[in-house]
């Protein structure tokens, strides 16, 4: 094999913390440029336009720190509105991912009955349900839990499942109860 494994290639720009030439560079999540006075100097930076990122629209509005166009973007977590300055401008719309549950209705959480159950947001974009006493905490849902009256033991919180059923989160009772359609309350499957 006459290929190396990791290749370099010299770039024309100075390093801005010592001076030095900067490099492309491959790694694991693709190209980027690093300081060819590493580990002395650990300066690097992605390159732009690697990976999934998509340039979908540019806005007619301006970044609000630069003054440079705002686009709307297609990324890795799905689609949002950016600086067409990046990387040098960071500037992103952030969206607010608030529960679908009223603020005043808080589901507990069945493991440690301290926390909340709350609206996350996984690194793929799926949403999950989670105690918001992470990391002390690591109890997930995959689906939102209502408020609903356990049969069996009168847990106030059951979570819905596929095919019409409903399962208990009490973790002592834990059961999954069939609907019936005839009948507002659920029977026990």
């Amino acid at each position: 094999m006459t290929k190396t494994l990791f290749t370099v290639h010299k770039a024309a720009e100075p390093c801005p913390k010592c001076g030095a030439a900067l490099c492309i560079r491959q790694g694991k999540h693709g190209k980027f440029l690093g300081c060819s006075n590493y580990p002395k100097c650990d300066y690097l930076r992605p390159l732009q336009g690697q990976g999934s990122l998509k340039i979908l629209k540019t806005l007619p509005k301006n970044c609000p720190k630069c003054d440079k166009a705002l686009q709307l973007k297609q990324g890795a977590y799905g689609m949002f509105i950016g600086c067409s300055a990046y990387p040098e401008c960071d500037f992103i719309v952030q969206e607010n991912h608030a529960t679908p549950q009223a603020s005043s209705e808080c589901c507990p959480c069945p493991e440690c009955g301290k926390g909340c159950i709350q609206t996350k947001r996984a690194k793929t974009g799926r949403m999950f349900y989670a105690c918001d006493n992470f990391p002390t905490c690591k109890f997930t849902l995959p689906a939102e839990p209502v408020a609903k009256p356990c049969p069996k033991c009168q847990f106030g919180w059951m979570m819905p499942l596929k095919s019409k059923q409903w399962q208990c989160l009490n973790k002592k009772c834990w059961q999954r109860f069939q609907i019936v359609e005839s009948k507002d309350n659920a029977d026990e499957t």
